[in-house]
Order: structure tokens, then C-alpha cells, then sequence
């Protein structure tokens, strides 16, 4: 079973890899209906791929298994993808899955890389803690996916403003598209980081974590976190936050979301390691 997991951890990062620069051939103009076929095939099968991974663990594990901090950055990095998936099914925007996929692939290569390669068994999670994991899961991919749309929404403010009408104005959807997409996965990360807060934070007093405290450093970027995207969710009724200021506050929390993440690999700074 560990050497199925090893083949497919190995796998991963190149499916993703290769499914963004067949999506990255838009910006060339490329709609050939071959290419649009293997573009689809690749995505599908890279799905398919981080299915049987997490599969894998569960079986071995024997049910809903343990995820290490480099396995919750796989399973965001899965969650971001199937997001994506969902908000353009009808739209096919693949000039914005080679942006999308090609962060997803960095970070399934970062997981791959220093991430288990073998399952463990440990003892079953009670139904709060897998809730509060996947609400989690869940809130860190939408809030990735808002800050992604935010740095699209940049890039095509730019090439406007510069009167540069080359392959990102042409491919890339509308500025209105972008900010609507923006807000929208930010609102989703917000619901869904409500739940997963409070589910943990429950938990924490319930069960008297040691180490928890409201000072603690991931805590309180957290709950910055979770005012900061919930201010983007609803900044199409806050005066003085345009569209570019969003996507500014977007692509902010996406850097403060991922120092958020990366803090629970570095040893004593933070109970949540």
C-alpha cells in the first residue's frame, strides 16, 4: 500500500504541472479541439490521481486519516482545484486555470516533496475534529482561490491601464468577472472559516488543549483572517473598497493565509503544529 501512495505522491506535482501549461496554451490563442481535449483529460486525471492518494491514507488509517500539516496543504491544494473546477465548468476560463494550476502544482510539489510518503495508523478522529478539519480545508482553498482572482483582477487592471491589449486582456475574463469571483470565493471562505473557527476553538476549551491561548500567534492571524476576507465578501457595500482595492486586499490575505499555514511546520510556534 506504502508503495501505491509513494507512486502517486511522486505523480502528483507532474499532473498538475502539465494540466497548467496545456491550460497556459490559451494565452497563445490556442482553442484547438485536440489540445481542449487533452487539457480537459489532464485535469480529470490529476483529480483522479489526488482521489486515490487521500483514499489510500484513509484505507490504511482504517478511516478518515490524520493529515500532517504538508497533507492539509495537499488536500487544500485538491479543494482549490475541484473550486475552480466548479466556478468555470460553464465558463471554461482556461487562460485562468494556468494561473490557478500552476499555484496548485507548487504547492502539491512543496507537499510531495516533504510530505509523508507512507500512511500511518492512528487512533479514529471524533465527528468535531474531522468537521473542524474539513470546514477548514474548505475556508483555506476558497480564500486561496479569492486571493488568485484578486492577482488576475491586478493583472488585467494593468495591461488597461498600460493600453497593452495583448493575450492576458484577451484571454482572461472581465475586470467585473474577476471582482465578482473574487468576492464571492472570499465570502465562501469566510462561511466556511466561521464554522471551522468556532468548531476548533470549542474544541480547544471542551477538550483543554495545552498550549491553546487566544495570543497564540496562528490564532490571532486567523482571526485576522477571518475579519479581513469577511470585509472583501461584503466590499461591494463598504464605501471606499473598489474593485482594485479588493483584489489588493485579496492577494494580501492569500500571502497572510499561506504564512498562516506554513506556521505549523516550524516547531514551537504554535500549538496547532
Amino acid at each position: 500500500m506504502n508503495t501505491w501512495i509513494q507512486c502517486v505522491t511522486v505523480l502528483l506535482p507532474v499532473a498538475y504541472m502539465s494540466t497548467a501549461l496545456l491550460h497556459g496554451m490559451a494565452f497563445a490563442g490556442d482553442k484547438q479541439p485536440p489540445i481542449a481535449g487533452w487539457r480537459r483529460a489532464s485535469l480529470w486525471t490529476a483529480l483522479a490521481l489526488h482521489a486515490v492518494l487521500f483514499a489510500l491514507h484513509a484505507r490504511v488509517a482504517g478511516g478518515f486519516p490524520e493529515l500532517d500539516p504538508w497533507l492539509i496543504v495537499s488536500s487544500v491544494s485538491l479543494t482549490v482545484t475541484l473550486l475552480w473546477t466548479a466556478v468555470t465548468v460553464r465558463s471554461r476560463q482556461a487562460s485562468a486555470g494556468a494561473i490557478v494550476l500552476g499555484v496548485v502544482g507548487l504547492l502539491q510539489l512543496l507537499a510531495s516533496a516533504f510530505g509523508p510518503v507512507t500512511a500511518n495508523v492512528l487512533a479514529p478522529l471524533n465527528a468535531a475534529r474531522i468537521l473542524h478539519v474539513v470546514t477548514s480545508v474548505f475556508a483555506a482553498a476558497a480564500l486561496v482561490l479569492s486571493g488568485l482572482y484578486g492577482l488576475l483582477h491586478l493583472m488585467l487592471y494593468r495591461q488597461m491601464r498600460a493600453k497593452r491589449f495583448g493575450p492576458i486582456f484577451r484571454q482572461l475574463p472581465n475586470l467585473e468577472q474577476l471582482s465578482r469571483t473574487t468576492r464571492r470565493a472570499a465570502l465562501a471562505g469566510f462561511l466556511f472559516l466561521t464554522a471551522g473557527l468556532n468548531i476548533g476553538i470549542g474544541m480547544a476549551h471542551a477538550q483543554d488543549v495545552s498550549g491553546f491561548d487566544y495570543r497564540d500567534p496562528q490564532v490571532v492571524l486567523t482571526i485576522a483572517l477571518w475579519i479581513h476576507f469577511g470585509m472583501i465578501a461584503f466590499s461591494h457595500v463598504i464605501r471606499g473598497l473598489t474593485a482594485r482595492r479588493t483584489s489588493i486586499a485579496a492577494l494580501a490575505g492569500l500571502i497572510t493565509l499561506i504564512a498562516t499555514l506554513l506556521m505549523a511546520l516550524i516547531p514551537g510556534i504554535t500549538f496547532h503544529e
